[in-house]
């Protein structure tokens, strides 16, 4: 690991100092400027939008993003009254809303932000030019870790960019934005259980989970060590928080960890509020309601968004360098408005992700707390319920309120394992897609089978795969109950497997690990017949 990182470090010197000289040569704006030749206009919503507001003026956090929901940001390509064949492309201003702390240029009937201009290369097209500065804006330009002025020069045009940064995904965009910050000489890890092909030899690509100097399995976040960003292009770990000055993470224990176990100092969603609605909704209901929020985002009056300015380097120190270097990223949309979208990709890969074993849905390789012990924390909770058991016998016993929600909330986040909802959902999810399945049968007050989930999810992430699906079901209500009596339930927890979709046999355990479960699996996986002396718990 170590040695392969240094690899990939010696190789980002020659670009660092190639984005270093491109950024040197850039000092100047142009002062006069031909008529705008084209124009578009980019939308921002959801995390993509949270960070550009923390991070997208000054680098720091800015405060509370509640109040923004849309930004927009429109571009525009010309040529200059010096050179009618240089073209560049710049940010237009807002006539409603110019921001007073940058310098302004006019392109004839309209004004861009000065410090915005770039150089559009004779091997890039306008609209390239277009859609790469737009896709650059977040995932690169607010993302960048370090920003230093040559010679300590305090002219914010003549800048390099150093530090190292950690990119998650293996989409298209995850991997312009892995090559752009490469090109500007950031180290950079990209991490995707796929198999992402960045173009940039400086950029180090791992799987979730790497090997230490020991030869230990451990999650990228370790393996990498102390590093300065983090750019997520398949989820969003501050879910829509609330960031305050008084509150930096939103409540977010990932965010919290990033920063005191790896310094990391800025998180980067770039997650779109279409990718947002995927992933609530699943690939049933969500496709069509995020194609629908594109084409609204795509309509909206430009008056009911927040004009978004880049900070100083934009232009000169980032875009230049990218598209200098052929760092593009294209669109295929001709709409004079683009919502970035959804890919089907994005969201399997992100749903697919490995789970950390506490059961709380965080994926595996982010920073987490400590886990306990299972044998541990099992004996404990079973200390727990025999305390409760004894005193809520005259209470009632179970889980009171706020631990039922709790363990739902987990129930919700935790794709690894499929969440079963009645008689319809099993028919759905496994008798008709004909799979080999174990269900998980728990209730909600139940607290045996809160001490059993976080072990189940664990023997899930480890056993889990195309061919064996893990699933839990809820037996609590009246559509709950009519699932237990569909699936031969008598008493929680229990275990019902499937093959091919067909109930194939049920083991009761009150403990995981359980060795009839272990051997009921196997069986099931290996093609053999269910062996009636586990239902029976002989």
């Amino acid at each position: 690991m170590m040695g392969s990182l240094l690899a990939h470090l010696l190789l980002l010197l020659p670009i660092a100092t190639e984005a270093l000289q491109t950024s040197s040569l850039r000092r100047s704006f142009p002062t006069s400027l031909q008529a705008v030749s084209q124009r578009r206009t980019f939308i921002f919503d959801g995390g993509e939008l949270e960070s550009f507001l923390l991070h997208g003026n000054t680098g720091e956090s800015t405060g509370s993003t509640a109040a923004t929901k849309v930004g927009s940001l429109t571009l525009v390509t010309g040529s200059t009254q010096e050179d009618p064949s240089q073209r560049i492309v710049a940010v237009q201003t807002n006539n409603n809303d110019i921001n007073a702390n940058y310098e302004t240029v006019s392109m004839g009937d309209v004004d861009v932000y000065a410090h915005t201009i770039a150089a559009i290369p004779q091997k890039v097209s306008e609209a390239d030019a277009l859609s790469t500065a737009a896709a650059a804006l977040v995932g690169i330009h607010c993302a960048i870790p370090k920003v230093g002025g040559v010679g300590g020069s305090d002219n914010s045009n003549d800048v390099f960019y150093t530090g190292k940064a950690v990119v998650v995904g293996g989409n298209d965009y995850a991997c312009f934005v892995a090559d752009g910050l490469a090109t500007l000489g950031i180290e950079v890890s990209l991490v995707s259980t796929g198999s992402p092909r960045a173009k940039n030899d400086g950029v180090y690509v791992m799987k979730p989970s790497d090997l230490n100097d020991d030869y230990e399995e451990v999650g990228f976040s370790t393996a990498v060590g102390e590093f300065d960003s983090l750019i997520d292009t398949i989820s969003n770990e501050r879910k829509g928080m609330l960031i305050t000055e008084d509150n930096p993470y939103g409540g977010s224990t990932v965010l919290k960890l990033l920063q005191s176990k790896h310094q990391c100092s800025k998180y980067i969603s770039t997650l779109t509020q279409s990718q947002q609605i995927v992933k609530n909704e699943g690939v049933l209901w969500g496709p069509g309601k995020a194609n629908d929020h594109v084409k609204k985002m795509e309509s909206i009056p430009l008056a009911r968004c927040a004009s978004l300015v880049p900070s100083l380097g934009f232009g000169s120190a980032t875009l230049q360098t990218l598209l200098d270097s052929n760092v593009l990223f294209s669109i295929k949309s001709n709409n004079p408005t683009v919502s970035r979208g959804w890919a089907l990709k994005d969201f399997w890969e992100e749903t697919s992700w490995p789970r950390d074993s506490s059961g709380m849905g965080i994926r595996f390789g982010m920073p987490a707390e400590e886990e306990e012990d299972l044998d541990e924390q099992f004996r404990r909770e079973q200390e727990r319920m025999q305390t409760r058991i004894r005193v809520g016998s005259e209470v009632g016993g179970g889980m009171d309120d706020t631990e039922t929600t709790k363990q739902v909330l987990i129930d919700q986040t935790n794709p690894y394992v499929m969440q079963i909802a009645g008689v319809d959902g099993l028919a759905q999810e496994v008798v008709s897609k004909q799979k080999d399945c174990v269900v998980f049968v728990a209730m909600r007050s139940c607290r045996t089978c809160k001490g059993i989930n976080p072990v189940f999810t664990k023997l899930a992430r480890e056993r889990g795969s195309d061919e064996l699906m893990f699933a839990k079901a809820d037996a609590t209500g009246a559509t709950g109950k009519a699932l237990g009596r569909q699936l031969g339930v008598v008493s929680v927890p229990s275990f019902v497997l499937f093959r091919n979709g067909v109930r194939y046999g049920a083991v009761s355990a009150s403990k995981l690990p359980s060795e009839r479960l272990d051997q009921a699996l196997n069986d099931l996986t290996e093609g053999k017949d269910f062996d009636p002396s586990l239902e029976e718990g002989k």
